[in-house]
């Protein structure tokens, strides 16, 4: 696994998908905001906001990985060098970098859980496309004339400018679109028995309109993105919104077309009681059973909408219950001083309690120590004074060669006066500074 960690490629992966659960998570919150902002508006804008958002997540999972390719994020560089102090105790200042020496050892395993969901999805996506384009166009069947002449009537009504084939299949049980430059409308031979030709009709607008709107790429495109993000909940979230307003999109494109609405939702309500108990439709392509049936019906029945969103508060509510946590650990971690016992002495301190004026570049790592591949952890004990200047730097413990660079780096730093009871003492603390050869 020690071997697997050092691949550049490996760890950018691994550092990326970090990131991407916080992008992930404040993108999905706002998305929440504007889908609750836009819930009295169409369909259609409520759809682009969905996908736009999930298009963004992919392009910031990019972006990251472009970013720390190129060195970027210093806490994710390939080949640094990391020396950073830290208060001993823990300390708000360093504390990215203790948290990417805890979560180090990680990403290799992270990696890998990644790459081998990701192929079972993609693995997913290719068996779908085989059933999709083997099993069902083999066994397509032309349909009767008359409907080939109502077909092309409505594709007209429904201002389609592709051509797009028509059949019957035994594979399918719900009405669905294949296809994106010649796209074909699958229908289960079923349902010429079982519904009327007005209801079949407004079920045909409703494929056509999936046809016009291109929503047999965007849903591939949807797909693989399903696949790259599969771990995260903000894209299972947004996928299942996107399929639903994609489903009220065309549900609105099909009563335009046929007018009536009350038809259209009979229809529906026919086309389901044809249905297997297990669905074998994947999700690769559009069909009209899609999306929850019984809201889409209300919806179409009712013009206000048929669920009660969540409001923007109650979304923010798990931002500022972890604000208060953070607010609540960043006083529980503020102590009171040890008095000295003489006003001369310095105050004993910890690395936390004291403010940082300036922090200078992290020091060439020793030559010698670097060739004789020695790192390790020092411990440097400093004093300053009443004006924050430092006195006195003496390392106590670590590697003896790493000694002077650690003594020498701790003096270059620059600190505000520590105060106690408002007033400015001498004070002496610990920093503790890993050094660490990649």
């Amino acid at each position: 696994m020690s071997d697997l960690a050092s691949l550049p490629l490996l760890r950018t992966i691994g550092w990326a998908l970090l990131h991407s659960l916080w992008q992930g998570a404040l993108l999905a919150l706002l998305a929440a905001v504007a889908l609750w902002l836009a819930r009295r508006r169409s369909a259609e804008l409520r759809y682009a906001i969905a996908f736009a958002t999930l298009g963004l997540l992919v392009l910031a999972f990019a972006g990251t990985l472009a970013w720390i390719s190129i060195g970027g994020d210093p806490l994710a560089a390939a080949d640094a060098v990391l020396i950073t102090p830290v208060g001993e105790g823990g300390g708000l200042v360093g504390w990215p970098f203790r948290l990417h020496a805890a979560l180090a050892p990680w990403i290799p395993w992270l990696f890998l859980a990644w790459i081998l969901g990701f192929s079972l999805r993609l693995v997913q996506v290719g068996h779908a496309m085989a059933w999709l384009y083997g099993s069902c166009l083999r066994n397509l069947r032309p349909p009767p004339a008359e409907w080939l002449t109502r077909f092309e009537a409505l594709r007209v009504r429904a201002r389609v400018q592709l051509p797009v084939r028509l059949g019957l299949s035994d594979r399918v049980d719900s009405l669905v679109v294949l296809g994106w430059l010649k796209p074909v409308v699958l229908i289960p031979a079923a349902a010429l028995l079982a519904l009327s030709p007005e209801a079949l009709e407004a079920l045909l607008a409703h494929e056509l309109a999936h046809v016009r709107r291109g929503d047999f790429l965007a849903n591939l495109v949807q797909t693989l993105a399903e696949a790259l993000l599969f771990y995260h909940p903000a894209v299972w979230w947004l996928s299942r919104r996107i399929r639903q307003e994609r489903e009220h999109c065309c549900d609105d494109a099909a009563v335009n077309t046929c007018g009536d609405p009350i038809l259209y939702a009979s229809a529906l309500l026919g086309l389901e009681e044809l249905r297997t108990p297990s669905n074998l439709i994947p999700d690769l392509a559009p069909a009209a059973s899609g999306g929850h049936l019984m809201l889409r019906i209300q919806r179409l029945l009712r013009p206000h909408p048929t669920h009660v969103a969540a409001s923007p508060a109650a979304a923010l509510l798990p931002v500022l219950l972890l604000a208060g946590v953070l607010g609540l650990t960043t006083l529980s971690a503020t102590g009171t001083p040890k008095p000295a016992t003489m006003a001369s002495e310095p105050v004993e301190m910890d690395f936390k309690q004291i403010r940082v004026k300036h922090q200078p570049e992290a020091p060439v790592y020793p030559p010698e120590a670097k060739a004789a591949r020695i790192q390790g952890t020092v411990v440097v004990v400093l004093v300053i004074d009443t004006k924050g200047k430092v006195t006195s730097a003496k390392a106590i413990s670590g590697p003896p060669e790493l000694h002077a660079c650690a003594v020498d780096y701790a003096e270059a730093w620059e600190f505000e006066p520590a105060k106690v009871k408002g007033k400015a003492v001498p004070a002496r603390f610990k920093l503790t500074m890993p050094f660490r050869l990649r």
